[in-house]
């Protein structure tokens, strides 16, 4: 009986949903005021901005031609409500910002920016061309809009290679790379088996993941919550540009130092002695206990804390980026976990190249001889965020 109940709310939430649905378009196509529905996340800078520079200023100005309804996405009758209009206007690919009115909609950031005030000019100053409720709305949706289709698919594209590229490029930072540099010459100087130096380095990887992912995670939520307030959101996004911009210069110079001296402490961008010699310290006071796998758990968490001071030069502005397009949406959390199996996929690697007989040696060899190519990419990479940051509206 309790199962056949739940099942009866679940679906008269759903129907009612959709009665909510209905009733809103039809008040906007009797009335003689035409409705705006937006759908975006509290959380989301870009769907802040488009709130309050383009349809709440609008709404203020034609206040007895047009009436804006916002609705929440990440609760659960605004979803439901998204699902339906969807369904309704024919829309085919869902983005993070969604604005349906009258006989059309526009979805997406940039389309709504740019296309978004005279299309709704036009549509309220010509309320004999459109009905919100029957036919098709969506398959009437201008030809202007339908042509950037395209550039917005690439765009969707490029934010997941950003992250992809920025992922990569933290997980072989020359800072991270140092430290697997030391903790396997630790180890063979400890003598350990090879078991033992697979089950270090798991245990190390999976410590390092977590850790990271935590402070991804702290900073995702508080940056997510300060993109409420635009001039806020604003700050912190050309406070990434700028910050990405510099230490994206300071990769440049360090290649083009070492590439002439071959000498890795004329690099500017690196971990200070004294963190170097703190994280030299933590491996050497957990690694020789007993229990290596405690040992390895409470070292990875401390040297991620301690890295994170250059590894994070990568992660911050990317964390930007994800939380400008996406928010607190699935979207967003799921790049989060991406880049972080990203970052310690490297480590990975390099701990089973150990257990198969990889040496501190061959390593360091590896790393000296391609440190130039690592710093360049990394600069790339950083200059493309700042660039991609600069470039988003």
């Amino acid at each position: 009986m309790k199962q056949k109940s739940s099942f009866s709310c679940i679906r008269h939430v759903r129907v009612s949903a959709l009665i909510v649905a209905l009733c809103a378009l039809a008040a906007g196509a009797k009335s003689q005021k035409m409705v705006m529905h937006f759908f975006g996340s509290p959380t989301c800078g870009e769907c802040l901005e488009i709130k309050e520079t383009l349809l709440k200023p609008l709404a203020n100005e034609h206040a007895d031609k047009i009436e804006l309804r916002i609705y929440d996405i990440e609760s659960d009758t605004g979803l439901t409500n998204a699902i339906q209009f969807e369904k309704m206007y024919g829309v085919k690919k869902t983005l993070a910002q969604e604005l349906f009115f009258a006989d059309t909609f526009l979805t997406g950031f940039a389309d709504i920016m740019r296309v978004g005030k005279p299309l709704l000019l036009d549509r309220m100053n010509n309320p004999t061309t459109w009905d919100a409720v029957t036919g098709n709305p969506g398959a009437r949706a201008p030809k202007n809009v339908e042509k950037k289709d395209a550039l917005r698919q690439r765009m969707s594209q490029f934010t997941f290679l950003a992250i992809t590229l920025a992922g990569i490029a933290d997980g072989i930072n020359p800072c991270a790379i140092a430290t697997m540099i030391f903790l396997i010459s630790f180890l063979t100087v400890q003598k350990r088996k090879r078991i033992e130096i697979l089950v270090v380095g798991m245990s190390f990887t999976f410590s390092v993941f977590v850790t990271y992912l935590l402070l991804g995670v702290g900073a995702f939520e508080a940056l997510t919550f300060l993109q409420k307030y635009l001039w806020i959101s604003k700050a912190i996004k050309w406070s990434a540009v700028v910050f990405a911009g510099v230490v994206a210069l300071y990769c440049f110079y360090d290649a083009i130092i070492f590439s002439r001296t071959k000498n890795v402490k004329e690099m500017k961008n690196q971990l200070s002695p004294a963190i170097k010699k703190r994280i030299h310290k933590v491996i050497s006071g957990n690694l020789t206990s007993r229990s290596l796998v405690l040992g390895s758990l409470v070292t990875g968490f401390l040297v991620t804390l301690l890295e994170a001071v250059c590894t994070g030069q990568v992660y911050l502005p990317t964390i930007i980026l994800m939380t400008r397009e996406h928010g607190l949406k699935l979207q967003g959390w799921l790049y989060l976990l991406f880049y972080n199996f990203l970052f310690v996929l490297p480590l990975l690697l390099v701990m089973i190249g150990a257990y198969f007989g990889l040496t501190w040696e061959r390593l360091s060899k590896v790393t000296q001889k391609h440190l130039t190519t690592l710093k360049i990419v990394l600069g790339i990479v950083l200059t493309a965020l700042a660039l991609y940051l600069a470039l988003s509206q």
